[in-house]
Formats: C-alpha cells, sequence, structure tokens
C-alpha cells in the first residue's frame, strides 16, 4: 500500500485544460484496461491508447519522488470536470489530488463551495512512453517521404491542443516539432503558461 501524499494542487481551471487534453489520448476498450487510465508521476501526466499518446510536462513539478499512479481517465475527468461547474466564476477555485493508499482523493474548492470525489488506482503497467518520445525525438529524416495520418487521431492532437490553450488570449501554436521518418511516431508540441503537451501519432506509409 502507499503512503498518503498530495499529487496535484493547481487552479481548477488548470486542471480541466491539462486532464481534457492528455484524455484525448487515453483509450476506451475496457478489455484493455492499462489504455484507460491517465498516469501521474512526479514529472509527467500521461496517457496512451497504443496509437497515440500524449505526455503533459508541468511548469512546476507536480511531486517529489519517483512514484508513479494510474487513474481511470474517464473517472478523473468527470470529477474535474464537475468540480468546475460547481465552482463556475470563481477566480479563485483550487483542485488538490491526493492519493492515499490504494485510492484516490480529490477535492476542489472556492470562496463559496466545495466539491469532493474519490477513486480507486489502477495496479499495472503503461507503455514506456519517455522511451518512444525519445525515439521520436531522433535526429530529423534527411527528406519528407509521402506520408499519411488516420484522421482521428489528428483530431485528436487538434483537440488536445485545443482543451490546452483553453480561453486563454494568448495565440499558442501546435507545432510539428520532429518528423523522423514515416516509421517511426511523429511529435507535436503545444508550449503554454501552464506547460508544454507533447502528442505523439503513428503515420500511414505511403507507398505512392
Amino acid at each position: 500500500m502507499r503512503d498518503t501524499f498530495t499529487a496535484i494542487t493547481a487552479p481548477i481551471s488548470d486542471t480541466i485544460r491539462i486532464f481534457g487534453a492528455v484524455n484525448q489520448h487515453a483509450g476506451t476498450d475496457p478489455g484493455r484496461p492499462a489504455l484507460c487510465q491517465i498516469e501521474i508521476s512526479g514529472d509527467t501526466i500521461s496517457a496512451t491508447d497504443s496509437y497515440t499518446a500524449a505526455i503533459f510536462t508541468p511548469a512546476t513539478k507536480l511531486f517529489d519522488g519517483d512514484i508513479r499512479v494510474m487513474v481511470n481517465a474517464r473517472e478523473i475527468l468527470a470529477a474535474i470536470t464537475t468540480a468546475g461547474k460547481t465552482l463556475k466564476g470563481d477566480g479563485t477555485a483550487t483542485m488538490t489530488l491526493v492519493i492515499d493508499g490504494d485510492g484516490w482523493n480529490m477535492s476542489a474548492a472556492g470562496q463559496t463551495a466545495t466539491t469532493t470525489a474519490t477513486g480507486k488506482l489502477f495496479d499495472g503497467d503503461m507503455p514506456k512512453l519517455g522511451q518512444i518520445l525519445a525515439i521520436a525525438k531522433e535526429t530529423a529524416a534527411d527528406k519528407y517521404l509521402p506520408t499519411s495520418f488516420n484522421g482521428d487521431y489528428l483530431d485528436r492532437v487538434i483537440v488536445a491542443h485545443s482543451k490546452l490553450v483553453g480561453k486563454t488570449k494568448a495565440a499558442v501554436a501546435l507545432t510539428l516539432k520532429n518528423w523522423a521518418g514515416n516509421t517511426k511516431p511523429v511529435l507535436f508540441e503545444t508550449a503554454t503558461d501552464i506547460g508544454v503537451l507533447e502528442q505523439l501519432i503513428m503515420p500511414i506509409r505511403d507507398n505512392r
């Protein structure tokens, strides 16, 4: 059983942006539960359905240590979204996510209201996204080759970018960060005031 520790403390508006973005890449197949999770570590918040992936690195480290926990993507996003609606308009509202043993406890509080939610942690392994990201960051290929992308995967990238940017007035670019050939993951990046979102999708080799 894990010790009790605080995994996240942040404005509710920021957590809605972060989890709304990362959740676009979480799986939905109940037969593959490890891919339906969001992984939270001291450095990142990430998700993958094995075809695409998102890795968010916050501007401020979440917590000290090498502990990694996995929470159901839909459950945590639903809890945060509900909290956001309850505390809508309260610019001071803050969310705290506490890991306690085998479960998580989320509380959000503003000036006039509070909301709470709980859930279970997933005990399993997620694909090594750090290693996959390193592959995607390899030296770019000498030249571009004909390449196609699954439209749904590109849509996830665009939606996740929009979710993270949110209603901020600053113009934030969605950047094709690296293309290392049409057999390796393509890397897109969104850099915002609260952190950097890196998204990976596999291209479809085009033999034209």
